[in-house]
């Protein structure tokens, strides 16, 4: 049973941090909310007109929504604007692949959380855990091209090798498709 001091807690929060983001119901349980990219290098190549990272500038509409064992499970989210991402496919129920709603999730916390991690997939894109959605793949690759993810750079084992190492991810309401194979790029650029 959800806890509604909790639940009502969390929407005061969430509201006085996230102004655009507002409850869809009483108790709490979905959310919809608005959200961009306004800085850093994701902004910079939208100046440029460089796509995909042109569209992560314009405002996106998200849905989150609680289970009924929330905060012990995580929220449910949908992006319900069009995007090519590597790592969100429209308008599917639990296709926005983030760690803080999957593996990430710890019962502390928060949607102020959530909040910052959909902000976050649209400054700093993540090409190595992608979709098996075309949309998704075709990001993926000008996103690597573009040197992203930003925040997980490592040193190269050899000047004259680069190795491009990414996980393909079923959508979730889909049947995994069975010709995937796992590999790595020697030599693309990145």
């Amino acid at each position: 049973m959800v806890d509604l001091p909790v639940l009502y807690k969390e929407k005061s929060l969430l509201n006085h941090q996230f102004p655009t983001v507002t409850a869809l119901s009483d108790p709490p349980m979905a959310y919809e909310g608005t959200i961009r990219c306004e800085k850093g290098e994701v902004k910079e190549l939208a100046k440029k007109r460089v796509w995909p990272f042109t569209e992560y500038v314009s405002w996106h509409r998200f849905r989150l929504t609680l289970p009924e064992e929330y905060p012990v499970k995580p929220p449910t989210a949908t992006w319900l604007t069009n995007i090519s991402h590597p790592n969100i496919v429209p308008n599917v129920p639990g296709a926005v692949c983030v760690s803080v709603l999957g593996d990430g999730w710890r019962p502390t916390l928060r949607m102020i959380s959530v909040v910052n991690s959909l902000y976050y997939l649209l400054s700093d894109p993540n090409p190595n855990n992608v979709f098996d959605h075309p949309k998704c793949l075709e990001a993926a690759r000008a996103c690597r091209i573009h040197g992203f993810p930003k925040h997980r750079r490592t040193q190269k084992s050899s000047p004259s090798e680069d190795i491009v190492r990414f996980n393909i991810i079923p959508v979730p309401g889909t049947t995994p498709r069975k010709d995937i194979v796992r590999f790595r790029i020697v030599g693309q650029a990145r």
